[in-house]
């Protein structure tokens, strides 16, 4: 009996100190220290901007490898609607000249919350001159998100695209 309590008391440490929901951030510093943040910048042929990054938090492999792949596949979707890799671009980011600017932001910390003591990450979009604020598309880890970020990410693109030819015309 005294030998199954022990075995039983060792498997529930074992799953609490495996961080089975830790699989995201948490508010500790040397874990959020140990982030990495990629980041790409893309542009289409009329000049269109596109700041996209996403946050690895090194704290769960698995997660991560989901998060790349969220990442690619984001990235897969701008590169279908005609937006192409271009570090150039960084340079003249806020030229004033008549383009589209959006960000993407996946696995964003300003857009996460805490849930159930953990840190839920989700993903920030907005498109300047959009005319609406930004967007929060949550929560990052579902099968749907990538999906959810390109349609508002499509909305956004085409009210500011509008706005942009419409300052363009008469300014």
């Amino acid at each position: 009996m005294k030998r199954r309590l022990i075995l039983a008391l060792s498997a529930a440490l074992a799953l609490v100190m495996s961080g089975g929901t830790a699989a995201q951030p948490t508010t500790a510093t040397e874990e959020q220290d140990r982030t990495v943040s990629p980041y790409l910048y893309l542009a289409d042929s009329a000049g269109n901007k596109v700041l996209l990054s996403t946050q690895f938090w090194r704290n769960d492999p698995k997660y991560d490898d989901r998060a790349f792949h969220r990442f690619l596949d984001v990235m897969a979707a701008l590169e279908k609607r005609g937006f192409h890799k271009n570090d150039k671009i960084v340079i003249d980011w806020d030229k004033p000249e008549p383009v589209v600017r959006c960000y993407i932001y996946l696995e964003d910390l300003q857009a996460a919350r805490k849930a159930k003591g953990a840190v839920v990450s989700d993903s920030r979009l907005w498109c300047a001159d959009n005319g609406a604020s930004e967007h929060e598309v949550r929560p990052s880890d579902t099968p749907k998100h990538v999906d959810e970020v390109m349609k508002y990410f499509d909305e956004y693109f085409a009210r500011a695209k509008t706005r942009v030819h419409k300052k363009g015309a008469t300014g």
